[in-house]
């Protein structure tokens, strides 16, 4: 109770924007589950952000930072401490130099869908891999997403960071290690934007593109049900959804949550399933492919909070 205290003083003294305290994260997460978050934290701004997670960090109350929760399982027993969203950091913007070319800059919380509608109507190639990706900037730098044979190490300049001591500071892309799904930057660092550098191209070409993709994705995709997207990192030559189809599990379900028939590596929400209907199947099929395949499946959606 007094931690919850400290954390609510802290959240009003600095907060002007929009706080849910006890909220469930079912209401806000793309697969629709999860427990109550003490307090959901709508960020607005740069300074706001830095305050709030500097006073946090002193009280040593706990901290999630996302931008629409796309690719994060909460589980049942929720999740102690703020989650931060940077809905309120949404700006994107293009620029032309001749030093530099052809840039998007994009702040955290803007949607990649967004990112992918100003490079078409500037007429710059390069992030059409990125349509139907549901998630936010910062997200998608974070995990280096990617997509049929590309990822966004691939047109990325730089990323714009707080550090652990609040600081703002810019990392060229020559500086960031990027890995399959994931991406290393110092600890405690929290995305603030990035910048892409893209090349001019064809709107019909990029439009055409992007269109194949996005009818790639709506053939093989369950959209038309709440999920986390990829629930697991491909392996090294096999793709994680073709193995789990080769177990037989295609379509096994578990409460309200099932294994697509359409995907295999995606689980969906039928309507009434619980993060612990979610992880159970994670972890059935974890457990089936060690025994059965020799093999380890690791996770690509984040997991956070209590069980």
């Amino acid at each position: 109770m007094a931690v919850r205290n400290e954390m609510k003083e802290v959240l009003n003294n600095i907060m002007t924007g929009k706080i849910l305290y006890d909220e469930p994260m079912s209401l806000h997460t793309s697969l629709a589950v999860g427990g109550r978050s003490d307090a959901l934290v709508f960020i607005e701004n740069e300074d706001q952000l830095a305050q709030v997670v500097g006073r946090l960090r002193e009280k040593e109350i706990n901290i999630f930072i996302a931008g629409n929760l796309t690719n994060v399982i909460v589980r049942d027993g929720g999740y102690r401490g703020v989650i931060l969203l940077m809905t309120g950091r949404k700006e994107v913007n293009c620029e032309y130099t001749h030093e530099k070319g052809y840039l998007i800059s994009a702040q955290a919380g803007a949607a990649l869908a967004k990112v992918v509608n100003l490079s078409v109507a500037h007429e710059l190639a390069g992030l059409e891999f990125c349509a139907g990706i549901p998630g936010s900037v910062g997200g998608a730098v974070w995990m280096n997403a990617g997509a049929y044979g590309k990822e966004i190490k691939d047109v990325i300049k730089e990323v714009t960071l707080l550090d652990a001591d609040g600081e703002k500071r810019i990392m060229e892309r020559e500086e960031i290690s990027f890995g399959y799904r994931k991406t290393s930057f110092p600890p405690g660092t929290i995305i603030l934007g990035a910048q892409f550098k893209l090349e001019k191209g064809e709107r019909s070409g990029i439009k055409e593109k992007i269109n194949e993709i996005l009818q790639l994705r709506q053939a093989k995709h369950p959209l038309e049900f709440p999920s986390a997207g990829s629930i697991f990192k491909n392996l090294s030559g096999q793709a994680a959804g073709r193995l789990i189809e080769d177990m037989g599990l295609k379509g096994m379900t578990a409460g309200g949550a099932q294994i697509s028939s359409k995907h295999a590596n995606f689980i969906i929400n039928r309507g009434n399933a619980t993060a612990s209907d979610v992880l159970g199947l994670i972890e059935f099929i974890q457990s089936k492919a060690k025994k059965e395949k020799s093999v380890n499946l690791e996770t690509e959606v984040v997991i956070i909070g209590e069980d």
